[in-house]
């Protein structure tokens, strides 16, 4: 089991003195890398810092803050440009005031995720269930998950689980996959057998996402997620979670899916399937030209030429998107999209490229309960983060 690194959130590596030593100095070494633990280590270190201590028995110790240093390491981007987790091997050598010294070795697995303040210090550094603050088998917060028929239903699974998972849907096909954008494909297996998430060395493979081809599936169905125990350490708790799944069928509008990354550093989705409006927006400069035309040998000027130009005009859109009426289970994640860093729109009417990157332009929520709403649905705005007109150079 791997020790965990939330990235968005600090994360302390402390290091003590031997007992009965007073702490002089110590250095520790990063390094970031991502692919097979151990195998595919840099060389040489990515990171060295070197720190002295107060020299106290009383604050006897060392501490590294070293989130925004991995963070440089992982891209949180679509397709194949994304490394959704890295590994870290911390080296610390360290001297006492009597001039012995230590070394310590730990190595750990840094996601892009964050904690709440109320889960303390060092968020979900644990696998383990039965720790206050772990990191679940199944990387997202609720359990309920609307789908749109013939569009795939995602859900991240973090692979140290081992995972035994369970459908009710029928005769559909389904695999476990490393990259969220990957399309079902009719040769995966039949959804009426188990699928098991291993777990391996490789950084790539530790965030896995079940993909289900939606064509076959019901209002209702489940999806059943077991840990399978493959340790001897009496600390690991089975975890079990149960999904149920729920059609949206609206042919009245364009469905979106809002794509994001989570607490858990993993990519989820939302669908937004009520009324959607697009707003274009322009903005430009202008002058005043001369359009006399002296060619003919008396001063003339066509009407049909502009006097008043217009230039560098730059052209950008937004997007404003209805969630159906949905259960409360979906709250968490919404109020998770509106923190993440990095968002795009999938458009189920687009046969092209269906999906882009956005920019949340809703930056305040008011949390919605069936007691004080009765029907729970969120409106949010988006901006398209590009110019309508290409000028990428």
């Amino acid at each position: 089991m791997s020790n965990i690194i939330n990235t968005r959130s600090p994360y302390f590596i402390n290091q003590q003195a031997d007992t009965g030593k007073i702490l002089s100095e110590a250095t520790i070494e990063l390094y970031i890398y991502n692919g097979e633990l151990g195998v595919d280590k840099p060389a040489g270190s990515t990171y060295s810092i070197t720190k002295s201590s107060i020299g106290s028995t009383a604050n006897n110790y060392i501490t590294f803050e070293v989130s925004e240093l991995i963070r440089d390491y992982l891209y949180t981007d679509y397709y194949n440009e994304a490394i959704h987790a890295v590994w870290v091997e911390a080296d610390i050598s360290y001297t006492h005031t009597d001039s012995t010294t230590g070394t310590n070795n730990i190595d750990y697995l840094a996601f892009d995720g964050f904690g709440y303040f109320e889960e303390g210090i060092n968020p979900r550094t644990s696998t383990y269930a039965d720790n206050t603050s772990y990191t679940p088998m199944v990387l997202q917060d609720n359990t309920t998950v609307y789908f749109v028929r013939g569009r795939d239903i995602r859900i991240p699974i973090f692979s140290e689980s081992w995972a035994e998972v369970i459908t009710t849907v029928g005769y559909g096909v389904w695999n476990e996959e490393t990259d969220y954008w990957q399309e079902s494909l009719p040769e995966w297996q039949s959804t009426t057998s188990p699928l098991y998430v291993d777990d391996t060395d490789f950084s790539d493979r530790k965030i896995q996402y079940i993909i289900i081809s939606s064509d076959n599936a019901l209002d209702g169905d489940t999806i059943t997620i077991t840990s399978r125990n493959q340790t001897s350490d009496p600390n690991y708790v089975e975890q079990e979670v149960v999904i149920t799944l729920k059609e949206i069928c609206e042919p009245k509008f364009d469905e979106y899916r809002c794509i994001f990354y989570n607490k858990y550093g993993a990519l989820q989705d939302f669908w937004a399937s009520k009324k959607s409006i697009i707003t274009t927006k322009t903005k430009s400069t202008q002058f005043n030209r001369s359009i006399i035309d002296f060619s003919s040998g008396a001063a003339q000027y066509s009407v049909y030429k502009n006097a008043n130009q217009r230039f560098d005009i730059v052209a950008n859109q937004s997007i404003t998107v209805n969630t159906p009426f949905i259960v409360e289970d979906i709250n968490e994640p919404i109020e998770q999209m509106i923190m993440s860093e990095n968002t795009w729109l999938e458009d189920s009417s687009n046969t092209s490229i269906d999906t882009l990157p956005v920019t949340i332009r809703t930056e305040s929520l008011t949390r919605k309960t069936r007691v004080n709403d009765k029907l729970i649905q969120y409106t949010l705005e988006f901006d398209y983060a590009f110019d309508k007109i290409n000028n990428i150079r």
